[in-house]
């Protein structure tokens, strides 16, 4: 008995974020990130974009009303910010969907696709209703690191949104 148990923990413990992740959306709505060394912080609002500020203060550096996402990171440099897809896409996806994209304020650097982070989409995971892609992980250094499923992590310049050697 106390074996099935333990098995059927694990089993909870094993699909529970899937099962979790799979879940639709909360709707839009504002929220903050903060650069790492936690010196910037912007507020990511769904109607009226991105707008950043030194901590503590009131006084907002610079704004962009057409950027709003979900998953963003900002960069220790208070300029360069990222905006990216959940780690799930729809069942229905193209390989010229648009998983991460990179700002210099409110100017767009680039955009990274799902063809081009994984060129072999037989590696996306399926869930009960959408395929995970992998994930972003954070800005260190002046990179973001991406970890696509089945992939090795990979590392970008937020300033050019290319591979970083």
């Amino acid at each position: 008995m106390t074996i099935r148990l333990v098995l059927v923990s694990l089993l909870v413990c094993y699909f529970a974020p899937a099962i979790r992740a799979d879940s639709p959306l909360p709707p839009p709505k504002r929220h903050e990130v903060e650069s790492p060394s936690k010196k910037y912080v912007a507020t990511i609002d769904p109607t009226r974009g991105v707008s950043l500020r030194a901590a503590g203060s009131r006084k907002t550096l610079w704004k962009s009303p057409k950027v709003w996402s979900r998953t963003a990171f900002l960069a220790d440099d208070g300029e360069h910010f990222v905006t990216g897809h959940s780690e799930l896409i729809p069942r229905e996806y193209t390989t010229n969907l648009v998983l991460i994209t990179f700002w210099h304020k409110d100017k767009k650097i680039r955009d990274l696709t799902l063809g081009e982070i994984i060129p072999n989409t037989n590696v996306l995971v399926r869930t009960a209703s959408h395929f995970r892609w992998g994930g972003i992980h954070g800005i260190t250094d002046g990179k973001l690191t991406v970890k696509p499923c089945a992939n090795q992590e990979v590392k970008y310049d937020i300033a050019t949104g290319k591979v970083s050697k």
